[in-house]
């Protein structure tokens, strides 16, 4: 696998960059508490969810997804982790895009299509930054090359992050839809392989959370029994485990 491109190199973006970023369609792959339309709308129109500690600033631009898709048993492993003050400190789900999860363990991605600079801006913050601060230094530059399923992305700077809110710094096209990238992100491949190694304890989600994803994978037509198993079983097992709970 290709070495992840430092995200320091990035270059500042321009009004050109600005422009043409509100006119590039992505899909953004999620498949935490975004699974749920009312939470995902929180990072595009501000506030919060019952269950949130805190109001999200929302982005520049409001506008909701001009649609969304499902794509089921994506074969990499739903976890959680860290301990999340948004949701009193539960853990929050992460996925190990890096190494290929055990039979019966894939997981499930909700695909909404916005716009790169929406993106950017729930990638922003999720990473603890307002919208304009990160659009002078954008994760997802569209004058560069949008990469290839096969190889990573990575941003924002480490610089511009505090520390406790560094978690999702890691940016990948895990495929295509349509001929536009699907985009996903995640903790850093560092920690992901400290996840693996048990170096780094997980941490299961708080009730509110859970329930959050869930509501949402009932959204996309899953039963309250299906996404209850799944959940249970990707809270509980150690990233090393096998199992057969249910990938959908």
């Amino acid at each position: 696998m290709p070495a992840a491109a430092a995200a320091e190199d990035a270059a500042p973006a321009s009004s050109t960059d600005d422009d043409a970023s509100s006119r590039t369609y992505v899909w953004y792959a999620c498949f935490g508490s975004n699974i749920l339309l009312e939470r995902f709308d929180c990072y595009l129109k501000g506030g919060r969810i019952a269950g949130m500690a805190a109001d999200m600033p929302g982005a520049s631009d409001p506008s909701p997804p001009e649609r969304w898709a499902t794509w089921e048993s994506v074969p990499h492993r739903l976890f959680f982790a860290h301990s999340s003050p948004t949701w009193n400190g539960g853990g929050v789900a992460f996925v190990d895009v890096d190494e290929l999860a055990e039979e019966g363990m894939g997981t499930t991605f909700r695909l909404y299509r916005v716009t790169l600079a929406q993106f950017n801006s729930v990638l922003a913050q999720e990473n603890g930054l307002d919208d304009e601060t990160f659009r002078a230094d954008p994760a997802c530059n569209p004058n560069d090359n949008l990469p290839p399923a096969s190889e990573p992305y990575v941003g924002p700077k480490g610089s511009m992050r505090s520390p406790s809110e560094r978690w999702y710094g890691y940016v990948r096209c895990v495929g295509a839809r349509g001929g536009e990238p699907v985009l996903t992100f995640t903790c850093p491949p560092s920690e992901l392989a400290k996840f693996r190694s048990g170096e780094m304890e997980t941490n299961p989600p708080c009730e509110a959370y859970e329930s959050v994803i869930a509501r949402g994978l009932a959204q996309i037509g899953w039963s309250a029994e299906d996404a209850g198993a799944y959940l249970k079983t990707r809270a509980s097992a150690p990233m090393t485990a096998a199992t057969g709970a249910p990938s959908r």
